[in-house]
């Protein structure tokens, strides 16, 4: 009874330490947790109660962030490629609009008489 109890649970286990294995793969696809399984600082791990899922990715640390550093190069460098091959918008010009200057010096005859006229009319105008 007590060996019965002892399969089930080792199988129980095993399964549980595949689906964490699946969902790691799903997480990082494209690295490969050959190394991190023989790794004997996951046993270890695993002794002192550790969930497989965590444990694998503590021995794998290194191998997962040289996988991560490589996705962000990769996607950094599709993005650039995207970008690179769009118009660019109309308002968004690498120069500085031009300046104007502003002030009753730099009126025209033309607008000083629309003043004028706007004045008659009894509209207020501030300058």
């Amino acid at each position: 009874m007590r060996k019965e109890q002892e399969a089930g649970g080792l199988n129980g286990r095993a399964a549980r330490w595949g689906e964490s294995l699946s969902e790691l793969k799903a997480r990082y696809p494209g690295l490969s947790f050959d190394g991190g399984l023989s790794d004997p600082r996951l046993k270890a791990l695993l002794r002192a109660g550790v969930d497989f899922g965590t444990a694998l990715e503590c021995v794998s640390l290194a191998d997962i962030r040289e996988y991560l550093e490589q996705e962000a190069g990769r996607r950094a460098a599709e993005r650039l490629a995207l970008n690179a091959g769009r118009a660019r918008e109309n308002g968004i010009a690498a120069a500085r609009t031009a300046a104007y200057e502003s002030g009753a010096k730099s009126l025209s005859k033309r607008d000083r008489e629309e003043i004028v006229r706007r004045v008659l009319a009894g509209e207020e105008i501030r300058l």
